[in-house]
């Protein structure tokens, strides 16, 4: 291997290694003494509505944009998502060029383990 493809992998490997580190340390400590649950729309929107004191018919017809841009933000979601992951399967499969069959088994392992806790963040969001 080059000195070029080293550094890279070194850079990529400790990129992937800070973000799994920096995700455990900065999950326990930035989420000391809050609830773990995620606040439900309905309670977002009457905390907004409170906040600036809307009156019946702001409320309602602020809950009607919000529905129609909702709709548009949830498709804007799902394609970034398609994006994300074609560009996560474009670099793994980069890095796994590099790697030894023995290297790949192991790098199974890692991507195994990040899409399993992954999924769990998904599961239970903060």
């Amino acid at each position: 291997m080059s000195a070029r493809t080293k550094t890279f992998l070194f850079i990529i490997v400790a990129f992937l290694l800070g973000g799994v580190g920096g995700g455990f340390v900065g999950k326990d400590y930035f989420n000391r003494g809050r609830s773990h649950k995620k606040p439900e729309r309905s309670e977002i929107r009457k905390h907004f509505a409170e906040k600036l004191q809307l009156d019946q018919r702001q409320q309602a017809t602020v809950d009607s944009i919000v529905e129609v841009h909702r709709s548009k933000i949830d498709t804007i979601s799902q394609q970034y998502s398609q994006r994300f992951k074609l560009q996560r399967d474009t670099l793994r499969q980069e890095i796994r060029k590099l790697l030894t069959p023995e290297q790949n088994t192991r790098y199974d392992e890692f991507i195994k383990e990040i899409d399993e806790r992954d999924q769990k963040k998904r599961q239970n969001p903060m």
